[in-house]
């Protein structure tokens, strides 16, 4: 068992570090935009050395750091007299106002969190639920939710110049809503009660999906604009609008092209585009379905 003296390195980590590349020996680093509505911090930070070193940061904001280690990792925690291994998924979650020591006694590939109570109190808001008092979980809790989530965000990570904003904010919404549910004690009480979403819930998601009615987005990114798990989302919005989703988006995306070929002269590929569909022949089939008629039919016995 290697002590302490072993370990090659002693660092000084306040959360700047963790977050701007200083902790391993490769960093990235990026926020959501201004305008998301729920701001997050993420970083990335690798090492490929066997001991990587100490690790303390001192106490800092009132604010939640949430780790997950991509391919596992052995350490050694304050207090501890031997090395623990955490396998890939493994979560931490420790609160900032804490002081923290560690020492990585292996190689590791970290995906930071900085999760704000800012961002909790908004996530609570919006779900209806009461204020979050604190996250926590066992370390190493196996979460490949939180994962894969994050795992999305590595292209971003990696060209944060050219990945879109509007992605990193949706995936960042999604990753806080799953963290105050399953590790902050986050309750819908009125969605879950009777099955179906509240009228402000309801009111958001269609707004959400009509605003963004041309963009790829995904149901878990509306999921998270009311609070929800992605599986209750879709049920609870079937049994208030009677459909599906993806059906009423598709829905929306038709009306939204019937308008533009009744006034305008754009080509229908262009059309096509803009509502969100993945081509002309992909608009031509709903389109028919829809009005029994294929658009430039329609087109050409409605426009002005």
């Amino acid at each position: 068992m290697m002590g302490r003296n072993h370990l090659s390195n002693a660092v000084s980590c306040p959360l700047e570090h963790y977050l701007s590349g200083n902790y391993g020996d490769r960093g990235q680093f990026l926020k959501t935009s201004p305008e998301a509505r729920v701001r997050l911090t993420v970083s990335r930070q690798q090492s490929d050395k066997p001991y990587f070193g100490q690790i303390s940061a001192p106490a800092s904001d009132d604010a939640f750091l949430v780790t997950i280690s991509l391919h596992g990792h052995r350490r050694r925690s304050a207090g501890n007299a031997g090395i623990e291994s955490y396998q890939p998924n493994s979560l931490q979650i420790r609160s900032l106002a804490e002081d923290y020591f560690t020492q990585l006694c292996s190689p590791f590939d970290f995906l930071f969190f900085h999760v704000t109570r800012e961002a909790l109190d908004g996530i609570a808001q919006a779900s209806g639920s009461g204020r979050i008092s604190t996250l926590s979980c066992t370390i190493g809790t196996l979460d490949p939710i939180v994962a894969n989530l994050g795992r999305a965000l590595i292209p971003a990570l990696t060209a944060p110049s050219s990945a879109s904003s509007f992605f990193i904010d949706h995936i960042a919404l999604a990753i806080t809503t799953h963290l105050a549910q399953a590790y902050g004690g986050l309750r819908v009480a009125v969605a879950r009660q009777h099955g179906r979403l509240s009228r402000a819930q309801e009111r958001r998601a269609k707004e959400f999906l009509m605003k963004h009615a041309g963009d790829d987005i995904s149901i878990a990114a509306a999921a998270a604009e009311c609070g929800l798990s992605r599986s209750y989302f879709i049920k609870a919005f079937k049994e208030t609008t009677g459909t599906t989703p993806h059906k009423w988006l598709l829905q929306h995306r038709v009306q939204q092209a019937k308008q533009l070929l009744a006034e305008d002269k754009i080509p229908i590929a262009e059309i096509a585009a803009a509502c969100g569909f993945a081509d002309q022949s992909h608009l031509t089939r709903v389109f028919s379905n829809a009005f029994g008629i294929p658009p430039g039919a329609w087109r050409r016995e409605n426009a002005a």
